[in-house]
């Protein structure tokens, strides 16, 4: 197997095994009898675990050159871990089990879309083409899902995702990879300070104010989906849409290129127009329409900030460049959004939260404007550079 075509099937499995678990844990919560408030602090465990165990992974994996080896842990151990989640309904602590599981399972995801984004980053593959492979395995596996949990038990996407990590281990086996050279004994905050410049720093403030907002289109859709009258089917529906429209809009890009400023104040208004939009219908037409407007939202944001971290970071701290985006930025932001979203589906109901939350789109597009226009995306064939020319 070569290591074009195994980046590309990795990023299919691991994509395509999450789905479930985005799409669908609030509904099994929801089923379980877990309320508003419960979910939000369940949301909120799961990237404040990731927020704590992200930055340790990534600078093992730069320090001592171990990103394969770690891919290997994180899959067996949050394979396994994800199964406390069917069980915990077994026992009189359910919330107790829950939250165990939430810290285990993301603990030990916690390094996979980092260190993974940095390993294609740096064998000068195009990110975005193969991103665009996970983005559609996860609708079309969500879809399939949607449908699966209106026969089965909602419990069943965490099976999938158990059975997709063991997959992603027998794919690792046959993946040639090349680790990026270690930084060995010269790990020391000297060596990391580089990364926080201002540059940087709008970026994390960015992806911070688009981390508020994600929530309430992934783990409260099906929650908001319900409420307005619609099947789960609904949810799958949507969420393959999206996801045809973020891997158009990754593979334009790629062909395009262009200024990662202007991508990411086009991604916030995206996200402003989509969450107006549900706010004020419950067609599911315009629903399904609005998923167009975040898919493109999501995948212009999401290129151009992975691409920029990695721009931006100084040689053998790519895997760190990459935690330091999601632990500082969207983490954090879809932390605290996770608490937002659930204390406003008590407070006002699913569909009236995406009014409250709608004005986060121009916070993420003004903070994008304060970012450099001098680096841009790559123009086709070619790799990022240190300085991000």
């Amino acid at each position: 197997m070569n290591e074009q075509r195994g980046f590309k099937l990795l990023y299919f499995l691991l994509f395509a095994s999450y789905s479930g678990y985005v799409m669908f844990r609030n509904v099994f919560l929801e089923d379980i009898g877990m309320s508003g408030t419960q979910m939000g602090l369940v949301g909120f465990l799961f990237p404040l675990c990731t927020i704590l165990a992200q930055p340790v992974w990534s600078i093992i994996a730069d320090w001592k050159g171990v990103s394969k080896l770690i891919l290997y842990v994180s899959s067996i151990v949050a394979g396994i871990s994800v199964l406390l989640y069917p069980l915990a309904p077994l026992v009189s602590a359910t919330f107790g089990v829950i939250v165990v599981g939430t810290v285990l399972f993301a603990a030990f995801r916690a390094p996979v879309t980092p260190i993974a984004n940095a390993l294609v980053l740096s064998t000068g593959m195009s990110y975005e083409g193969v991103r665009a492979y996970g983005s559609i395995a996860f609708g079309i596996v969500g879809l399939g899902i949607g449908y699966l949990i209106g026969i089965f038990e909602t419990d069943l996407i965490f099976f999938a995702y158990s059975a997709g990590m063991a997959l992603v281990v027998g794919l690792l086996v046959l993946l040639p990879i090349d680790e990026p050279d270690a930084l060995g004994n010269d790990l020391s905050l000297e060596a990391i300070r580089p990364l926080l410049n201002r540059q940087f720093l709008l970026l994390l403030g960015a992806a911070f104010a688009l981390g508020l907002m994600t929530p309430a289109s992934s783990a409260f859709f099906s929650v908001y989906v319900r409420s307005v009258g619609h099947p789960d089917s609904i949810t799958g529906v949507a969420w393959l849409i999206k996801t045809v429209a973020e891997a158009a809009a990754f593979i334009y890009i790629a062909r395009r290129g262009g200024s990662y400023r202007r991508l990411m104040v086009i991604a916030g208004g995206l996200y402003t127009t989509t969450y107006v939009v549900l706010w004020t219908t419950g067609s599911v037409t315009l629903i399904v329409f609005a998923q167009v407007l975040l898919g493109a939202g999501y995948a212009l944001f999401n290129l151009a900030s992975v691409n920029l971290a990695y721009s931006l970071s100084p040689a053998g701290l790519k895997s760190t460049a990459q935690s330091l985006l999601m632990v500082g930025g969207v983490s954090s932001g879809t932390a605290i959004g996770e608490l937002l979203a659930g204390r406003l589906v008590d407070l006002v109901g699913p569909q009236e939260m995406y009014g409250a939350l709608a004005g986060l789109g121009i916070v993420v597009a003004l903070v994008s404007l304060c970012i450099s226009s001098s680096t841009r995306a790559p123009s086709p064939g070619t790799q990022v550079s240190a300085d991000g020319d």
